[in-house]
This record gives C-alpha cells, sequence and structure tokens, in this order.
C-alpha cells in the first residue's frame, strides 16, 4: 500500500492535482487519523448525537434498574456506588472505575451486565440487546450529559412553554438593506441584512461551471456531463439557470435525492436488527422506499405526506399503503412493544417536529414543555393499535377494535403503572388542559396535529432540513433539537418567513427548493474568505457558500457515472452494493443492513438506520482515501473510467494519448484539462508502457499446466489450460481419460500425452530480462510402446531442444539463451505416431535465469505442483493509474 501511494504521488499528474486539492483525502497525517479514532469521551459528550443515545438508550434502564439502589434517592447507595450522575459513574466506587470510555471489554460495568463478575441488576439479567447498547455507549467514549443540578430535579430558570420554537411563525416583512441590487429573492434580503450589520460582504457569485454542478449534486445527486457543463458555460444566464433548476426537479433522479434524504429521517434499513428465531428481514421494506421516491416526484404536499405515513389506512389516498412503512420498518427489540412504541414516538416527534418527546418516558422532560402524561398519551395512540402483516407491502397499522387504557408507567416501567392518562396532543400546544382524541385510536387526529397548520413545529422544522441540505447548514444547526437545549436559529425572521410561505404554497418541496437554489445566498462562491475568520468563524451570517464533501450515494453513483457503468432502473428490490459481482444500480438502492451495517456506509458517513438522522457528518479520514486506492470496486471504475476513455467509433483509429487524456477529463472532472495537464499525463503514461509490461508480467504465475499440440511451420505451441485438479494432478477432467484432453495429465514428477493433437505441455513465464539456462532427465519406464518426444519450445526462439525417448532416460540440457520477461518456455511431451499408448513419463528440469543485473534465480519441477488459484487482479496500467488519480482528487470528491 505505501509503494502505491508513494508511486501515485510521484508522478507528475498525481502532484499537480494533490496541489489542486489542499483538503485531499490522502494528504491527512497520521496526527489527523489519531484525532479522529481517539476522541475523548467528554468531547463525545458534547456530540448531540452521542448524547441522545445515551438519553433514548442508556438513560431509561438506569433509571428503572439501577437507580432504586444507585443514586442520591436511595438514601445509602449499596457499595458506595451512585450511577446517577456523570460524575459518580466515572468515579466508580470503592473498587475504582466500572467503565473505560472506549473499551468496553475491560469495563466493568460490562461484565456485570453479562453476568461474567457481579450480577447487575440482581433482580434478572438485562436482554442482550439492551447490553449492547451499553457497550455500544462504552466504545462512543462512554458520552453522559447529566451533573449534579440535573439530578436535583430543580425547575428550570426559564418557563420552557415560551421557548421560540412553540409560538407561531410570523410572515414579517423582508428587512431593509444598503446594497439592494444584491437581492434577488426574500432570502437574499434577510440574509444580508444580517452581513451589513456585521459590515460583512457577501462573496460574488460562482462560476457557472461550479453553479451547475453544486446544482446538478444538490437536486439529483449526480454530476453534470460535460457537454452540460460546456453549454451552460457558454449561455450563461438568470433564464437558462431557472430552466436547468426546472428541468432538474423534473428529472426521476429527483426522488431519487431527496427520497433519500427522508429515508435518514425514516431510519430506514431493509432488516429488523437483533432478533432471534425469525426472518431478520423486511422483504417489503423497498416498498416503502419506492412510495417515498414516487411522492418527492410528484411534488406531494409535505402536510399529506406526513398524514399517509402516520395514517396511511384512514387518510383516504388509495395509493398510500406503502407509506406505513415509515413506522413498522424500524428496529424490532426482540418484540418488546414498549421499545417499537419507544421508537416510533421518537421517529414522530423528533423526526417530525425536532422535539425529544422520548426523553419523557421516566420523568418529565428535564428542559423541554413534555411531561410525562404527554408521553404516554401518544404511547396509548400507539398501544391501540396492531400492526398486520401484508404479503407484498410493509406491515401495515390498523387501530385495534378497542382503543387501550394507558396509563404512565412510573420510571418507565410498564410493571408499574401510574395514573391514567387521556389520548391526546403534546400539551405545549394547547390552551389549558389538550383535548382527548375521539376516534378510534387517535392515529389520524395524531397525524393531522403533526401536520396542522397550527403546529409551530412541523413546517419550521422541514424547512430548516431542506435548507441544511442546500446550504450545508440549518439555519437551526440541531436540526431535530428545536427545543431548550438546541441551538438558536441564526435567521429567526428568515425561518418564519419560510415556514409560513412553504405552507401557503401548499407545502409544496420543490417550490421550496427551487426559491433557495435561484437566490443569490445559494448562488455564491465557496472560496474562502479570510476576511471573515474573526466575524464569522463556522460561516453562519453565510457570506459565503459551504463546501461540502459529497456524500456516500453521490460518491458511488459518480464512480459509476464516470466510468460509464451507471444503471438508471428505478425502483424494485433493494441489491447488495458491497460484494462482486458489484451492482451498477444508483446507491439508494442499495441493500441496508441495520445491525452490521457494512464498512463502506460507515467510512463514508452513511446515516444510523437504527435512529431518525437529524444530519450525517462530514468526515475527511485517511480510511476514505484507503477505500478509493484499494477497493476492488474503486479500482473497477478506475479500470472502466481507462477503457472509457479510449473508445472511438467502429472502423475508426485509436485516439492519440493527447486525446485520450481530454476523454478522460471530461468523464471524470466534467472538463477540458488544460495544455499543461496533457502534457503531463501524457508522458506520464508514455514513461509506463515498460514499468507496465513488467508488472503485468510478475502478476503472472511462473508455471502453468496444460494440453496441446506443437506446430513444427510456426514452431510454437498452441497451449490450453487442463480445467481440473485433484490429487496433486491436472487433467481434462473428473473423468479420466476425458473426452477432449484423453490421456493428457501432469503430476509434479511428470505425466502422460494424450493422443497426437493432445501433448502434456508444462509451461514456464520468464519474470525478468537476462539468460535462461535448463538442465533436467526426461525418462519412460515402460518397455512396451513406440516411447514419447520431448521438446522445450521458446515463444521468442522457437525449438531449443528435442530429444526421443524410447524407453530409459535422455538428458535434457539447454544452453544458456537471452529472453526477455514476459517470455514462455514450453516443456512438451508428445507420443509417436499417435501411439500413446504406456506413455507415461518423468521428466525433472531445472531452470536457472540469470538476471541482467547479475541475479540468479532457479526453479525446479520436483519442488511442487500449484492447484487451481484465485486469479490476482492485474495491475492498474497507467492510463487506469491516471483514472484513479482524478477519481479521487478533490475536485472529484468535493462540490464547492
Amino acid at each position: 500500500m505505501r509503494d502505491a501511494l508513494r508511486r501515485l504521488r510521484n508522478t507528475h499528474v498525481a502532484r499537480k492535482l494533490w496541489r489542486r486539492a489542499p483538503v485531499s483525502l490522502l494528504a491527512l497525517s497520521l496526527s489527523s487519523l489519531l484525532a479522529v479514532s481517539f476522541a475523548r469521551a467528554d468531547e463525545a459528550a458534547l456530540d448531540p448525537a452521542a448524547v441522545e443515545f445515551f438519553e433514548t438508550r442508556i438513560r431509561p434502564v438506569l433509571v428503572e434498574h439501577c437507580y432504586s439502589c444507585h443514586s442520591a434517592a436511595a438514601g445509602s447507595p449499596k457499595g458506595d456506588f451512585r450511577l446517577d450522575s456523570a460524575e459518580h459513574l466515572r468515579n466508580g466506587g470503592p473498587g475504582g472505575a466500572v467503565i473505560e470510555p472506549g473499551n468496553p471489554a475491560e469495563s466493568t460495568l460490562i461484565s456485570a451486565l453479562k453476568y461474567e463478575s457481579y450480577e447487575m441488576p440482581p433482580s434478572g439479567k438485562l436482554s442482550d440487546e439492551i447490553i449492547a447498547d451499553f457497550e455500544q455507549w462504552v466504545a462512543m467514549g462512554a458520552p453522559d450529559p447529566r451533573n449534579e443540578a440535573a439530578t436535583a430535579d430543580e425547575a428550570p430558570t426559564v418557563d420552557p412553554r415560551n421557548h421560540w420554537s412553540l409560538k407561531a411563525p410570523q410572515k414579517v416583512a423582508a428587512p431593509a438593506v444598503a446594497d439592494r441590487a444584491w437581492t434577488r429573492t426574500v432570502i437574499d434580503a434577510f440574509i444580508l441584512a444580517r452581513l451589513e450589520a456585521a459590515n460583512v460582504k457577501p462573496s460574488p457569485a460562482a462560476d457557472p461551471r461550479t453553479l451547475l454542478r453544486r446544482l446538478h449534486f444538490d437536486l439529483t445527486g449526480l454530476p453534470p456531463t460535460a457537454a452540460e457543463l460546456e453549454q451552460f458555460a457558454a449561455n450563461s444566464s438568470d433564464a437558462e439557470y431557472e430552466q436547468a433548476v426546472d428541468r432538474l426537479l423534473a428529472s426521476p433522479q429527483f426522488g431519487e435525492r431527496w427520497g433519500r434524504y427522508w429515508l435518514d429521517v425514516a431510519r430506514y434499513a431493509d432488516t429488523k436488527g437483533y432478533c432471534f428465531q425469525e426472518d431478520r428481514n423486511y422483504p417489503n421494506a423497498f416498498k416503502y422506499r419506492d412510495w417515498v421516491i414516487s411522492a418527492f416526484n410528484g411534488d406531494m404536499p409535505f402536510d399529506r405526506f406526513v398524514v399517509n405515513q402516520i395514517a396511511a389506512d384512514q387518510s383516504g389516498d388509495p395509493n398510500a399503503a406503502a407509506a406505513s412503512g415509515f413506522l413498522t420498518l424500524g428496529r424490532r427489540f426482540l418484540n418488546d412493544s414498549q421499545l417499537i412504541n419507544d421508537d416510533r414516538i421518537d421517529l414522530m416527534t423528533r423526526g417530525l417536529m425536532g422535539l425529544s418527546v422520548a426523553c419523557a418516558r421516566c420523568h418529565d422532560h428535564k428542559y423541554d414543555a413534555i411531561p410525562t402524561a404527554d408521553y404516554y398519551s401518544l404511547y396509548g395512540v400507539l398501544a391501540s393499535c396492531t400492526e398486520t402483516p401484508r404479503d407484498d407491502l410493509p406491515a401495515a397499522m390498523a387501530d385495534a377494535p378497542q382503543p387501550a387504557t394507558q396509563h404512565i408507567f412510573l420510571r418507565g416501567n410498564n410493571g408499574s403503572p401510574g395514573p391514567e392518562v387521556t389520548r391526546h396532543f403534546l400539551s405545549c400546544f394547547a390552551e389549558g388542559e389538550p383535548q382527548p382524541f375521539q376516534n378510534g385510536s387517535g392515529r389520524l387526529e395524531l397525524a393531522n396535529a403533526i401536520a396542522s397548520r397550527n403546529n409551530p413545529l412541523t413546517a419550521r422544522v422541514w424547512v430548516n432540513r431542506v435548507w441544511g441540505r442546500l446550504i450545508g447548514r440549518g439555519i437551526v444547526a440541531t436540526p431535530s433539537d428545536f427545543g431548550v437545549r438546541g441551538e438558536a436559529p441564526t435567521h429567526p425572521e428568515l425561518l418564519d418567513w419560510l415556514a409560513v410561505t412553504f405552507m401557503d404554497e401548499s407545502w409544496s418541496t420543490k417550490r421550496l427548493i427551487r426559491r433557495i437554489v435561484t437566490s443569490n445566498v445559494y448562488r455564491q462562491s465557496s472560496a474562502p474568505r479570510p476576511d471573515c475568520h474573526e466575524v464569522d468563524p463556522t460561516n453562519a451570517l453565510l457570506a459565503r457558500m459551504n463546501r461540502r464533501r459529497l456524500d456516500m450515494e453521490s460518491l458511488r453513483d459518480g464512480l459509476l457515472q464516470a466510468a460509464g457503468r451507471l444503471d438508471v432502473t428505478m425502483g424494485g428490490p433493494s441489491v447488495q452494493l458491497t460484494t462482486a459481482p458489484y451492482s451498477n444500480r444508483r446507491a439508494i438502492y442499495g441493500f441496508i443492513e441495520r445491525q452490521n451495517l457494512p464498512a463502506f456506509f460507515r467510512t463514508f458517513d452513511f446515516a444510523n438506520p437504527n435512529t431518525p438522522a437529524a444530519a450525517r457528518p462530514q468526515t475527511a479520514s485517511p480510511s476514505q482515501a484507503l477505500f478509493m486506492l484499494n477497493s476492488p470496486f474503486a479500482i473497477e471504475q478506475a479500470r472502466g473510467l481507462a477503457e472509457r476513455s479510449a473508445a472511438v467509433p467502429e472502423n475508426s483509429p485509436p485516439l492519440a494519448d493527447t486525446d485520450r487524456v481530454s476523454q478522460l477529463y471530461q468523464f471524470a472532472l466534467g472538463r477540458k484539462p488544460s495544455v499543461e495537464e496533457i502534457a503531463e499525463a501524457a508522458t506520464f503514461v508514455a514513461a509506463g508502457a515498460q514499468a507496465d509490461a513488467a508488472a503485468q508480467v510478475a502478476s503472472q504465475p511462473r508455471w502453468q499446466y496444460g494440453y496441446g499440440t506443437y506446430d513444427p511451420l510456426s514452431d510454437r505451441a498452441d497451449f490450453h489450460q487442463f480445467p481440473h485438479f485433484a490429487n496433486g494432478t491436472w487433467n481434462g477432467g473428473e473423468a479420466f481419460p476425458e473426452v477432449e484432453a484423453g490421456w493428457a495429465m501432469l503430476n509434479v514428477q511428470g505425466g502422460h500425452p494424450g493422443d497426437a493433437t493432445h501433448a502434456a505441455i508444462r509451461r514456464f513465464t520468464v519474470p525478468a530480462a537476462g539468460t535462461l539456462r535448463i538442465e533436467g532427465e526426461l525418462q519412460r519406464h515402460a518397455a512396451e510402446g513406440n516411447g514419447v518426444l520431448g521438446r522445450i519450445v521458446s515463444s521468442a526462439r522457437g525449438r531449443v531442444g528435442e530429444w526421443h525417448v524410447p524407453t530409459g532416460g535422455s538428458a535434457t540440457s539447454v544452453e544458456s539463451f537471452p529472453v526477455s520477461a514476459g517470455d514462455t518456455i514450453d516443456l512438451i511431451v508428445d507420443s509417436i505416431e499417435n501411439n500413446h499408448h504406456h506413455d507415461t513419463f518423468f521428466w525433472r528440469a531445472n531452470i536457472t535465469l540469470t538476471r541482467e543485473d547479475g541475479s540468479v534465480e532457479a526453479w525446479n519441477t520436483l519442488d511442487g505442483i500449484d492447484g487451481p488459484r484465485t486469479a490476482a487482479p492485474a495491475p492498474l496500467d497507467r492510463w487506469s493509474q491516471l483514472a484513479q488519480v482524478l477519481l479521487m482528487c478533490n475536485e472529484f470528491a468535493f462540490v464547492d
């Protein structure tokens, strides 16, 4: 691997591309790798996703199973050990720390949960899935946001019901700005007002090529072709740009791109996660995925989109049956109904409204206006429903014949029922007591309440998600947390203006996207702004566009498109993306394994399918570069790109190297190379012809075993490899003699010829130039028959020796002769006059190569005989290496 890196980086082309890519994936140092891999536990605790994992998977278990003995409320905690704050858990008890962040195997807490040391909790061992959650939490660094104030149940200093996100959005007028010429849209006015207040100017517009490439990836997830880029650059105008926007919004690939974003929120996967004695797969999960894609392509109003997914059976939409997968395709938790309902509550509230209602499962929410009664009111809705399997669609939700009577579960324990609660919507949206749902389970009423114009959150949350996808960060930087602990909006008036306008325009996602991408804010250059480092180091004011790395789907699809292999067929069952032969389908159609997400997905920051994903991280790690360098899939696309660059119409002459370089750049990067790039690439390719040939020879096996015919006119052998190997013998098949090769066979000592057209041939491939000497002896022990004829034939010089052996033995020595790398030397044994009876032979041969540098290497036929082996992939030739460099550079992997 190190040699491959060095070889690539030492080429003129690679050095130029590294200079063009200041944050190249391959340029990360070991210190960067260590920083990524060994983040401190306190840093992990600041990560909202890590906090979310603790709050939803760890804290409820501690509350239910541990606090009664190991908390301040226990009076005198058993073992003098408390688990009710981060500090106490970190310090451990009299025996020392019980967790080692990052190392579950060495953590006493984990061994106690597994009943391998202590047996905790003593009331009974927890489920394997809960223990697995604790192992994952410790492996993450044991992030724990709790503090003493939180455990003391202190009242918040600010009434959470007055939080900004719970107030109805207001559509205020656009602010006045000084540079009115820059404000193409209302969006621009809101952004520019903040910039002018900070005395910062917006960036100039991106060049036409950069802008069209950005637009293509954002709206379809695919790059534009070189022809599309060239045409747009030559005719760039507002009208042309808006036509491109409308064309891409109408493209079938739009639904695939934006459907994938939604599937992140919906925690979509094709499997159930950990389960026992049941099918792990959701065989019809893809029907939900395809419904989502179709809904986005058809621009289904978002309020109806939401209602269909929560109450498809009651929404009145006959085409929405598959939408029920939104609720039914989550983790199965060994079919624990309490955990399944908890997951669905989290999905509906955090995924759609940005509220962490699931945190109120065990106690009133510590920060937001969500009492435990609200959690169990929603729980009661789900408990009043049944899940119905279907043969051709995801399982459906249906109301039970009688609604359930729901109680609060004290400390989240369903074995400790508390006060009864009605089924109702969240009380923070009601004036006074919330009104109970009246119809059946109340699921349709819940769906309508979530998708209501009177709900201050749903439109805001979706608008913010769309903005974040297009701009690179949300107006609210915590897109799934609009609560007290979430980030405040950077531009609250803009967020409200967009939310109200979105609802006024029939909840149209396409109109919302069009409004954003036609703004000057979106069209800005992403070039760094040193003048803004002090005023706006995180670019929250949006003085420039944010540069973004391609996500996993766009990267994979882009590789296939560059190689000319992308299959744009839509819909259908999911396909495996990480096993050969590799599918050419778009990545959205890839099979998602919830429990064991493949390394490729994790390497490129795929969303965790166990939980509604707020947003994907954007990392740059050495493992990403090494994937592009070493993965068979990436290498396959580099070869495909190189082959595509050489393609010419039938009966046309081959392309000149300079023209082929130009083709390569256009397919990979969507542009023609500069004169300097052409010259450097052509020089690189020409200089590598000899090295490629040597690498090709080095990858071939030294010995091959087969049969064929020696032609005295051409002085060459027609060689065919034996197809069958067993018990140290190569021959034509399991049956012997075989129909095609007859009695022909070879073993370590010798073999047997077939008939006149099936001589036994042992072929040696010369690994390097030099002189070759051959010594040996050919023996035939039988007295019957005519004997055998042995020949040694060089592919470069023809026959260099011939010996007739009736019986007994004959020396088979050949004086030294010059050879080149790749020459073949055939040791051929024929029967005489087509009489192959009793012609078993023994041939010992020693081959000595003296290389041009004076080193000597020798091979003896008696040293062994190779059986079948998987052919090593041929090394990349210079054209494929050049293609690989282009596919690895930042110009390919990032969107400016």
